[in-house]
């Protein structure tokens, strides 16, 4: 094989090997319907560029191949596949930093023979599997990464539109990087510095963006249980009316006849026990403020029914900066934390004290509850001990943080302990 037929047969390995690259970075490989296509498009710039090399030449051809390739490939991508002009561009110029990756692997060979022909062989096997790779672990991380943020998408596409006119400007329209020039060698590793800075701040950023979307979306979620909660409550309650208002008239002629036979002893014990029963399913007062009865009577049946010692201590000011919806997810998510917390313990140590008050014309709100688990604490908050926990932390900071105040989280001595301070 001669040398001039390996540069032929390398150049159209190469443009195979951008061109499908170019396709799953652009997400056009999940449709089968877009391969027949994509093979038209590598057919159609085979043939464009070996009628250029027939009529122009070889070096011509190559020293244009940025206007007859990837000009028409990113025209493709945006009139036939539908792709965004800035995405195409970032696609295709991805696509061909990445030939340089086989290209530099084959180079190595030349260490240990100069024989072209093995730097051929050994430049096809890197571009396959390098292709493969790529494919396989790259092409729909890639594609997911460009469909986000514009900010984030331009952070990334600095280090691939820097190297595409850099490699062009130094090493085929010149050959100035082969000069040793330190400016010119080392204006891409600087260039990498800075993008990768760039991307770095814009993409911690994103993150903070996508955990307080994350946030939000479990304060809303936390706000739906509590209506569900009381939608609960307020069935229960209704269900066990109805029942005591249908049985009133039996109740009331029992006690009527339990008096005319001078049974007054029955008639207190059987009043006794309705009252009971009432207050059972009747919801507490603990404040003035209906819904977040509704809320301390279901976590007070809880408490009951798991051997809990509690105490609810609730003096809500009038002029509270918080809303019902804020107020019931504050004491939600604190009590389920708590409760949580003291399900592990032995009865006789199970303790949960809430208090709601005005001090110095803030609210105060502090959850304490006995705790004998390890807690990791980071930035003075309590860190989830398993993957799906620890949105009701970030709700009760969310909450306190968009009023102005403050959330903190104290363990000592057994016991765990939660106080928002809240201007008013």
């Amino acid at each position: 094989m001669g040398k001039i037929d390996i540069i032929k047969i390398r150049y159209v390995v190469t443009l195979l090997y951008g061109v499908a690259l170019t396709a799953s970075f652009a997400g056009l490989l999940k449709r089968k319907r877009n391969i027949i296509k994509i093979a038209l498009l590598t057919m159609s710039l085979l043939l464009l560029q070996l009628l250029l090399i027939l009529t122009i030449g070889m070096d011509l051809t190559l020293y244009l191949y940025p206007l007859h390739t990837h000009v028409v490939l990113i025209a493709a991508l945006v009139i036939v596949f539908g792709c965004k002009l800035f995405n195409a561009i970032l696609h295709t110029m991805l696509a061909y930093m990445c030939c340089q990756i086989p290209a530099w692997i084959s180079k190595l060979t030349m260490y240990f023979s100069m024989d072209n022909q093995v730097e051929f062989v050994c430049y096809l096997i890197a571009a396959l599997l390098i292709l493969w790779l790529l494919l396989r672990y790259a092409g729909d991380e890639v594609y997911e990464m460009s469909q986000t943020s514009t900010a984030t998408v331009a952070a990334f596409s600095i280090v691939p539109l820097t190297y595409y006119f850099f490699d062009y400007c130094t090493t085929v329209w010149t050959k100035i990087l082969y000069t040793g020039n330190y400016h010119v060698t080392q204006f891409m590793p600087s260039v990498i510095c800075v993008a990768y800075l760039v991307f770095s701040i814009v993409y911690g950023r994103e993150q903070e963006k996508r955990v307080r979307a994350n946030e939000e979306k479990a304060i809303v979620e936390n706000e739906l249980q509590i209506v569900q909660k009381e939608i609960e409550n307020l069935g229960k309650v209704e269900h066990m009316t109805r029942i005591y208002r249908h049985d009133m008239r039996h109740h009331l002629l029992l006690i009527l006849h339990l008096i005319e036979e001078n049974h007054i002893d029955d008639v207190k014990e059987y009043i006794s026990d309705n009252i009971k029963n009432i207050d059972s399913f009747t919801p507490r007062r603990f404040c003035d403020m209906e819904m977040l009865n509704l809320l301390l009577s279901h976590f007070a049946s809880l408490a009951e029914e798991q051997k809990i010692r509690y105490q609810f201590d609730v003096r809500l000011p009038q002029d509270t900066p918080l809303n019902k919806t804020e107020i019931c997810a504050l004491v939600s998510n604190a009590l389920e934390n708590a409760f949580h917390a003291v399900e592990e313990l032995p009865e006789g140590k199970r303790y949960v004290d809430l208090k709601f008050c005005e001090f110095k014309r803030k609210l105060i709100f502090s959850v304490d509850n006995s705790c004998e688990a390890k807690i990791t604490m980071i930035k003075s908050r309590p860190q989830a001990s398993s993957k799906g926990h620890g949105y009701g932390t970030r709700s009760i900071c969310s909450i306190a943080n968009d009023h102005g105040g403050t959330a903190t989280f104290h363990m000592e001595d057994g016991m765990f302990s939660l106080m928002v301070m809240i201007p008013i």
